[in-house]
């Protein structure tokens, strides 16, 4: 996941839903739904319809990775997922590594790529070079980011794209000179937001701002940052539609497995853990009991989304197919329901 920081939370609350050991509410309901003020479908109701589901996944660092990341792919496959997003960091190589990996996702299974294309990984007529080389592969998919500035840095280097409104202006563009490639079809756009805010933003309408350029520029839909209130994302959907902003706002989730990640996570995205979560893995008596709490607790959230209407999930997978597993496994029936409805068997 690119790692970017974000403001104070848009909303006041602070504390959390009082858990049980394993990280479960006491009082019988899902973490995160009173904050949110959602009911219960009303009788004669038609059912919900087929949730989004995704995934991120980051190219291999090394050889040992390289060998593990047949079984994840295979694992994703097995789900159907609508896409999964491949990352763009300087460590993989920038555009280099997300290419090669999903030249291999192409190779070995049927699963839809998602190229993950930042400002930062390269200077703009570069970045031309490699959305072309994104088509030969057969990605019609981008996300587009900023990207992370390199230490002490306060924009991108000279001869880059300053921001990501820019760079879905470009990925437009190519698009209309391809359009003969693309059998008259046009790529899917994402774009990042930010419940939480966004580090540079003075305030939460700059956020939205923000988003309304890039849904101008041509961006088809939107995947948060991390967050751990459901209200937050109920407030900048709010706020978006009353500024005309229609894209859809799918929540990106980070499965919880125990501390120090959260602690690490928390502290590149500029967030302080809540505290009931903090608080609920400090309990734990071991880290296996701490990875069972911190699942239990990222199921609960995702459930607290669902009940709000988000259109979709996308799960950070860290290249872990076991914890992937193993979250999609606490879901309730409805819920996993509503994510493999229609879809070929899941596990």
């Amino acid at each position: 996941m690119t790692t970017l920081s974000a403001s104070a939370p848009l909303d006041t609350h602070t504390s959390g839903p009082v858990t049980d050991a394993s990280g479960r509410r006491t009082d019988g309901t899902l973490a995160g739904t009173w904050e949110t003020g959602t009911s219960e479908r009303e009788p004669g109701q038609q059912p919900e319809s087929r949730l989004a589901l995704s995934f991120e996944v980051m190219p291999p660092r090394s050889a040992e990775q390289q060998e593990r990341s047949g079984e994840l792919l295979d694992l994703l496959a097995s789900y159907d997922p609508d896409y999964v997003a491949v990352t763009s960091a300087v460590r993989t190589g920038w555009s280099a590594g997300t290419a090669a990996f999903i030249s291999q996702l192409s190779a070995t299974t049927r699963l839809r790529p998602l190229a993950h294309l930042a400002c930062t990984a390269a200077p703009r007529d570069e970045l031309v070079t490699w959305i072309e080389r994104y088509i030969d592969s057969g990605v019609r998919g981008f996300l587009a980011i900023r990207g992370d500035l390199a230490p002490g840095a306060t924009a991108p280097p000279a001869g880059h794209l300053a921001h990501a409104d820019a760079l879905v202006t470009l990925l437009r563009s190519v698009e209309r000179n391809q359009v003969a490639r693309l059998c008259a079809g046009r790529f899917a756009i994402g774009v990042a937001a930010y419940p939480s805010g966004h580090p540079e933003s003075k305030r939460p309408e700059e956020d939205i701002d923000v988003l309304a350029a890039k849904q101008r520029n041509g961006a088809d839909f939107a995947i948060t940052q991390l967050f751990f209130n459901p209200a937050q994302i109920t407030t900048m959907s709010r706020r978006a539609d009353l500024a005309g902003v229609t894209l859809p706002i799918i929540p990106g989730i980070m499965p919880i497995t125990g501390s120090a990640r959260l602690k690490r996570m928390c502290h590149l995205s500029g967030l302080t853990p809540p505290a009931y979560i903090a608080q609920a893995l400090a309990a734990a008596g071991s880290p296996a009991e701490e990875y069972e709490i911190g699942l239990n607790l990222t199921a609960d959230f995702v459930e607290a989304l669902v009940a709000v209407g988000v259109p979709g999930l996308h799960f950070y997978t860290f290249n872990d197919p076991t914890t992937i597993t193993e979250l999609l496994s606490r879901l309730s029936p409805q819920t996993r329901a509503r994510l493999t409805n229609n879809r070929k068997d899941t596990p």
